[in-house]
């Protein structure tokens, strides 16, 4: 395809003449197809302007003829009528009239202020009522009126509404000697009898006959293709009759008109313009594909010849070109005989293999092997080749230095004749280093690249290959967690720490027999998988080893440091037992060996058995209750003004009750919620219903103070809580100042972004911000001074020891002028004593949550509470809570 492209663009530089003649050639074609077009169009119009003129001319003698008809009949009326005396003798002429007038449906005699005198229909009808009357009277020099329209076949037909038909009203003055008007005969003309005529025209010539009054309004017709009167009018006015064209609803027509002095009327004839010249177009079609045929032969042919002529130019230098190009390939070229003799190479080749072509003319590309293939590996290739068939595949060759080297080759069988290979042509491209790269992506794929021990997924593959080859009983994980890298690695930096996991698992390489696979899980936890191995006393042994050898000193720098660590023992035996199931009873049974004071190991039991199924229990329970309304119900812990005992708000706390009277603990269910990740929807379900019972204690007017909710390091931690927190806020119309958000102390020390934003975010809105459980965590002054919040929040492990451990009021003392010092207000919770609530009164404690005043309440309890106390109103707010 692009060598011909490439044929064709330089036929076209290079035969310039062949082309110009063939296209003055085309250009006298189509100019003669232009000129007999442009004579045919105007021919046809011509015709159709010659022939719309006679039907026009008849349409309207036919029109006036009828009207005349009806005319005569109705002025031999007049006359007749004041003669007869009687209604039946006036009823019987009418009909007789009516009856030989096939334009009329009816004719009625009216008195002159409109009353019925006497009525003949084909239909009769009653309660008559006529629209010419008033004119006349007021016009009663008026030879006639010709009404619009009216539905009903006959006035005032009782069937208008449910029939498309319709009448023309023609009404005439009967008048005494005096002139002055005594009856009216009306005439109902049928425009059935004239659209009948109208849409044999359409039918047959495909046009549109219409039937105007002299004022432009619409007698007859058919609705489309109207003209516009305000241009048919004036032209009327001028001539009587005339032609012209016109553009209706994107589509052109010719339009001819006759009007007669006689009758007020105008007879339009609209045709089509499409129609007119389709005879012609069917011709022109003709002519046109005739002409585009000579066209395309004309350019073939000189095509043909202008290519024909290039091709011989360009033959001579094939040759020369396509021997320049493959030896600037870039991949290596050789070409060798039916025998694998080498005749010919390029220059890459050399560059490629180190072989110069003195070295190898006439020798066989055997030089390059490298000993990896087998003989029926070479043997296939030239089955494939000598049948006449390309081969491609991967080599490892050998260099003239010596080294290997992996290369993509492609043979290709040149044919004779015969169909018989006489020649082959090889092109070799070096992927030694693409080869490299996918070995090194398949190794960090499978291991960690600090360590290059087997990584997670590496581990799980093989734990889950084991299982489906082998007995679980000859399993046994060996669950391995650093106890003190954090420190190392926040004090020492990461430098020390990546320098002690390697450390780590050289020494735990060291000891492990070759049955045993190690792998390094991710952070500082490794993990051991032995098979064969599953007595209690072995295993034991095996993790005093693994003790033993990461507690050996690590050097570094000038210092030398000694960690820890804790291992979790999982067997293969236990019932139902999967791959995953067994990594997790490892990984339990490691963090009761930490629970139990670390550098030890435990293995897993049957209690941590039943604690693992629990928690499998829970965890399916809680994504039931989280979608029902029913199982987790808000509870309300009042807190009080520490000095006046007034009601200051309350904690908004979660209660879960699993089945009829079992309530799971909020410490197990919440904290199985932030591993499981379920704390996202939990946290949810919690702000949703508490903003909805804040929505409606505001409806209704009920003061409850600022409501405090607690909420997760993990809901900071993984989405952008704040905004969705306000959000929701503002769906239920909650004030800002109305909600305080609780966050553990272990919060502030999440080196996160997403934790930091969503803290900043919350106290710019206006969100009060306290810092629970204060004293249990670690967290720093800078740490506070940070955050900058607004409550600290003193742990009940601390309250319940004032009064009877003195080293628990020295904290709450150090506590409290902390918080006071940075600008902080308190709140202890726990308070179950009057000692502690006068010990917490004496130092200024803020306010109080705790059993003395309440336990947590429902809502409507709350209720209660708080009405038998007075809300107190925290001025440094602005206002008023509620």
């Amino acid at each position: 395809m692009i060598n011909s492209l490439f044929l064709l663009k330089s036929a076209l530089i290079r035969q310039k003449w062949i082309f110009g003649g063939a296209t003055l050639v085309l250009a006298f074609f189509w100019f003669v197809l232009q000129h007999t077009i442009d004579r045919g169009v105007s021919r046809s119009l011509a015709e159709q302007d010659s022939s719309n003129a006679l039907l026009a001319h008849a349409l309207e003698d036919s029109v006036v003829r009828s009207f005349q008809s009806v005319n005569s009949t109705m002025m031999s009326l007049v006359e007749s009528l004041p003669q007869l005396e009687g209604r039946f003798e006036i009823e019987n002429v009418l009909r007789e009239r009516l009856r030989t007038s096939p334009q009329l449906r009816s004719l009625d005699l009216l008195n002159a202020n409109g009353t019925i005198q006497a009525t003949v229909t084909r239909n009769v009808g009653t309660n008559l009522s006529y629209s010419c009357v008033e004119r006349l009277k007021a016009d009663v020099m008026a030879e006639f009126i010709i009404g619009l329209p009216e539905p009903g076949r006959y006035p005032n037909d009782p069937f208008a509404n449910r029939s498309s038909l319709s009448h023309i009203p023609l009404c005439m003055p009967i008048t005494d000697e005096m002139g002055q008007l005594q009856n009216i005969l009306m005439a109902s003309i049928n425009p059935q009898y004239f659209g009948n005529l109208f849409s044999s025209v359409g039918n047959t010539l495909g046009s549109y006959v219409h039937l105007y009054r002299y004022d432009g309004e619409l007698l007859l017709g058919h609705q489309q293709a109207l003209p516009d009167i305000g241009r048919l009018l004036p032209r009327v006015k001028e001539t009587s009759w005339g032609q012209y064209r016109e553009s209706i609803d994107g589509l052109n027509y010719l339009i001819s008109y006759r009007s007669t002095s006689l009758l007020p009327l105008i007879t339009v004839l609209i045709s089509d313009e499409e129609s007119a010249l389709s005879s012609w177009k069917h011709d022109e079609r003709m002519i046109s594909l005739f002409l585009l045929a000579a066209s395309i032969v004309t350019v073939i042919v000189a095509l043909t010849i202008a290519l024909l002529l290039e091709k011989r130019r360009m033959v001579q230098g094939d040759n020369i070109l396509l021997s320049t190009a493959i030896r600037s390939a870039a991949n290596a070229v050789f070409i060798t005989n039916r025998s694998g003799d080498i005749h010919w190479i390029n220059k890459a080749f050399t560059q490629l293999t180190g072989y110069g072509f003195e070295e190898v003319k006439g020798k066989n590309p055997k030089i390059l092997n490298s000993g990896f293939h087998s003989k029926d590996f070479f043997r296939d290739l030239w089955s494939s080749i000598l049948a006449g068939k390309s081969w491609r595949g991967e080599l490892i060759n050998r260099h003239k230095n010596g080294h290997s080297m992996t290369v993509e080759q492609t043979v290709t069988p040149i044919l004779d004749e015969r169909g018989v290979a006489e020649h082959f042509v090889a092109v070799h491209e070096d992927v030694t280093a693409r080869k490299s790269a996918e070995q090194k992506a398949l190794f960090l794929a499978d291991h960690d690249p600090l360590t290059t021990l087997p990584n997670r997924r590496y581990f799980e593959q093989r734990l889950y290959q084991l299982f489906q080859d082998e007995s679980p009983g000859l399993i046994s994980i060996f669950f391995i967690d650093l106890d003190r890298f954090k420190e190392i690695n926040d004090t020492m930096g990461h430098e020390a720490g990546d320098a002690l996991l390697v450390h780590t698992s050289d020494n735990l390489k060291s000891i492990l027999p070759e049955h045993c696979l190690l792998a390094r899980l991710g952070g500082d936890e490794f993990a051991v998988l032995a098979s064969n191995n599953d007595d209690y006393e072995s295993q034991a042994r095996l993790a005093e080893l693994i003790i033993s050898a990461v507690a050996r000193p690590f050097h570094y720098d000038d210092g030398v440091f000694s960690v820890t660590c804790s291992v979790g023992i999982a067997k293969g035996g236990y019932s139902a037992l999967d791959a995953s199931m067994m990594l997790r009873q490892a990984d339990m049974a490691m963090y009761r060996a930490k629970h139990d004071g670390k550098n030890t190991y435990r293995f897993f039991d049957k209690a941590m058995d039943a604690l693992m199924k629990r928690r499998v229990f829970l965890q399916q329970q809680l994504e039931l209750a989280i979608h029902r309304e029913k199982d987790l119900s808000l509870r309300f812990q009042p807190q009080v003004d520490a000095a006046t005992g007034r009601v200051y708000g309350a904690e908004a706390l979660l209660r879960w009750e699993i089945s009829a009277g079992e309530w799971v603990s909020p410490a197990e269910f919440i904290t199985l919620a932030e591993e499981t990740g379920q704390i996202l929807e939990v946290g949810t379900w919690l702000m949703e219903n508490l903003f909805q019972q804040m929505a409606s204690w505001n409806a209704k007017g009920f003061l409850f103070g600022k409501i405090s909710m607690n909420i997760s390091s993990v809901q900071l931690a993984r989405e952008a809580l704040a905004q969705r927190l306000l959000d929701l806020m503002d769906k239920f119309s909650i004030p800002y100042n109305q909600i305080c958000a609780e966050i553990t102390e272990t919060t502030l020390m999440a080196d996160s972004e997403m934790v930091t934003e969503n803290l900043k975010c919350l106290k710019q809105a206006g969100i009060t911000l306290s810092i629970d459980d204060f004293g249990t965590g670690y967290s720093s002054m800078s740490y506070l001074k940070a955050l900058n919040a607004d409550h600290l929040k003193i742990d009940r492990s601390f309250v319940i020891g004032i009064g009877a451990n003195e080293s628990d009021e020295h904290i709450v003392r150090a506590t409290m002028a902390l918080a006071h010092s940075l600008g902080m207000e308190t709140v202890a919770e726990g308070v179950d004593s009057e000692e502690q609530l006068a010990f917490l009164q004496k130092l200024s404690c803020d306010y109080i949550q705790g059993y003395l005043f309440a336990k947590p309440l429902e809502a409507g309890d709350f209720e209660d509470f708080v009405s038998r106390r007075q809300l107190v109103i925290n001025t440094s707010e602005g206002g008023e809570y509620g």
